[in-house]
């Protein structure tokens, strides 16, 4: 078959310039494949970077079973704080109402107040202050389940009943 292409060339000898194309199609060929080979790289590097290590699959299920077990002992671990928080949140101030008046005519300006501070269950506290020329008089009524057993004038009632329907 040697001897087939020698005679097409009309002799024993190659030509140059049939050398010099086969190796810069060689050299062309050589770089391709060492750029093939530096893609190939670095796409394996992203992968083992992506999924921690050469090991594959099996490591990833056991590193993401892992992270699971860790936050699920973090959450048990928190239930009971969040008991305590949950039994202090039910006897907190939840509601807050406050209504600046004027109780007399002869005075001037709104320095009377009544503030209802109540828990989720409707208990708690309703101060008030009531200013006169004569001096200030401050009250405070236990408030159980959205009453009190004190009389209330109508400034504390309409500020106990806004409080009430505050989260309701």
């Amino acid at each position: 078959m040697a001897a087939a292409l020698f005679a097409v060339w009309g002799g024993d000898k190659i030509p140059v310039e049939i050398l010099v194309m086969g190796f810069i199609f060689l050299g062309i060929l050589a770089a391709g494949f060492l750029i093939f080979g530096w893609y190939v790289s670095g796409i394996s590097k992203k992968v083992q970077k992506l999924f921690g290590g050469k090991s594959g699959e099996g490591d990833i299920q056991s590193n993401v079973l892992e992270r699971l077990m860790k936050a699920e002992a973090k959450i048990e671990e928190m239930e009971p704080h969040l008991a305590r928080v949950e039994k202090v949140s039910k006897v907190s101030i939840h509601k807050v109402g406050f209504l600046r008046f004027n109780p007399f005519q002869d005075t001037g300006g709104d320095n009377s107040f009544a503030l209802a501070l109540l828990d989720s269950e409707n208990n708690g506290v309703l101060i008030s202050s009531f200013y006169a020329r004569e001096g200030t008089r401050v009250y405070a009524k236990q408030i159980i389940g959205g009453h009190t057993r004190h009389p209330l004038s109508a400034e504390e009632k309409k500020v106990l009943e806004e409080t009430i329907q505050e989260l309701n």
